[in-house]
């Protein structure tokens, strides 16, 4: 390797500086100028041919090896791979889950297990029970949805194994096979999977930065059959939109207009420490509101809460119950003594900082995110066609990185949809350096360049 070829590789104003370094690695290998096996300098050589800092090559140098370009050995040095051999250690980072990070609070559950003496777990907690949590619990679980803008004073909000298990619940209790729902045109895929097993028709809505558009709803409830509306308000899964005060009561007018029936998705509020009004208390007669624990203390803590009309009530158990015989009791048990102690909102506030400083990383590397006032651990990146966040997801596949593009969550049969983007969720590291060698690679990426000339890993 001579100054001379690389050189003429990285253009001297090329920005940033590391991504021009990986790219030119790239450019010789495909020009045949490195071939597998040829050593490279060392990091600090690099610096020096080049005129760059050190980090600047230590950062290039990750992009090239997560590009699948180069191989790094212990004492030997850094060294062209062999991509034709398969590389079987290279394994995905998948930014693709929904999920939160357990290291965030790991240390705080452990010790609060750890408190959790004999006579706290005894036989009734793995018997049969209804889904009704105790008069305690209830209280205390209307207190802490207080926290978040939701005022279910005088309700019994009953359990749930997870805001997954209320979704269904509310589909069995108002759908039949065959019937309508409208919710946005890019939906939580759990929504999709439940109206594909109750065999429900959904209709989509369009959406903007505020969640779906009132007049497009409108025209759904209007001109079509559907007589329920499915909706997250809050940090939109997948695109983060939240509702303004203003859009949730032009919505729950809507309903109430049009004598429609909402299951409000709540799971990201706590997280978010939402203070607007669920648009379900603007119609409570006809409205289910869901919220849980998975997104503010751990993925796996399934422990959910409903809050349904009286004239409901009875239809939604009977789905809860045809689905698990038995209620939620240890994680209701654990759920009522976190609360007690305080430590649900420990969680949530350590997650949503968290969550903020992963975004702002993110925002780094990816300058299409799409801002937000509050962080969960999703976020979602535009782009200008359907096409091109096929394309981007594609390349980053062949990067290492796994996201999710809007087709994944599209409603229409075709993927097809009002708003073009993908999700990536910035929980799903361990930790933030981890998530930081994802966004590189992400960040690398020229979204316009066709997938047949994408450098491939």
């Amino acid at each position: 390797m001579t100054k001379q070829s690389w050189a003429a590789s990285i253009p001297s104003d090329a920005s940033p500086k590391y991504i021009a370094l990986a790219d030119a690695i790239g450019r010789a290998i495909e020009a045949g100028d490195l071939k597998p096996g040829d050593r490279l300098p060392t990091n600090r050589e690099l610096s020096q041919l080049f005129s760059v800092t050190i980090a600047t090559v230590t950062k290039g140098m990750a992009v090239a090896s997560r590009r699948g370009l180069i191989t790094a050995q212990v004492g030997n040095g850094t060294f062209v791979a062999d991509r034709s051999a398969p590389r079987h250690e290279i394994e995905a980072m998948d930014l693709s889950l929904n999920v939160v990070p357990q290291t965030a609070v790991s240390g705080e559950l452990s010790r609060l297990l750890d408190t959790l003496n004999a006579s706290a777990v005894h036989d009734s907690l793995f018997g049969y029970g209804s889904y009704a949590p105790s008069d305690a619990h209830s209280r205390l679980a209307v207190e802490w949805m207080r926290s978040f803008g939701v005022d279910a004073k005088g309700a019994r909000p009953l359990l749930t194994t997870g805001v997954h298990q209320g979704l269904l619940a509310s589909f069995l209790a108002l759908l039949k096979p065959g019937e309508s729902a409208v919710c946005e045109d890019l939906t939580y895929t759990g929504i999709r999977r439940i109206a594909g097993f109750r065999d429900v028709r959904l209709q989509g809505v369009a959406l903007d930065h505020e969640g779906i558009l009132p007049d497009h709803l409108e025209e759904r409830l209007k001109k079509g059959n559907a007589r329920v509306v499915v909706l997250t308000p809050t940090l939109h899964n997948p695109t983060t939109a939240t509702m303004s005060l203003e859009r949730r009561r032009a919505v729950a007018r809507l309903c109430r207009k049009y004598d429609a029936y909402l299951v409000e998705d709540g799971v990201n509020m706590p997280i978010a420490g939402e203070l607007h009004p669920p648009v379900a208390s603007f119609i409570p007669d006809r409205a289910i509101l869901l919220t849980g624990y998975s997104k503010c203390v751990a993925s796996g803590f399934r422990l959910g809460y409903a809050i349904v009309p009286a004239q409901l009530q009875q239809a939604f158990l009977e789905g809860l119950v045809s689905m698990q015989w038995t209620g939620p009791h240890l994680y209701s048990k654990l759920a009522e003594n976190m609360l007690r102690e305080g430590f649900i909102g420990q969680f949530a506030a350590a997650h949503r900082a968290e969550a903020s400083l992963r975004y702002e990383l993110a925002r780094q590397y990816l300058p299409n995110i799409r801002a937000v006032d509050k962080h969960a651990y999703h976020a979602w990146v535009d782009c200008r066609t359907r096409a091109t966040a096929d394309n981007f997801a594609i390349q980053a596949l062949r990067r290492g990185v796994k996201v999710s593009p809007a087709a994944h969550f599209a409603v229409a049969a075709d993927g097809s949809s009002a708003t073009s983007g993908y999700r990536i969720s910035l929980g799903s590291c361990a930790d933030r350096d981890a998530l930081e060698r994802a966004l590189i690679a992400l960040g690398s990426i020229d979204e316009n360049r066709s997938p047949a000339s994408a450098t491939l890993i």
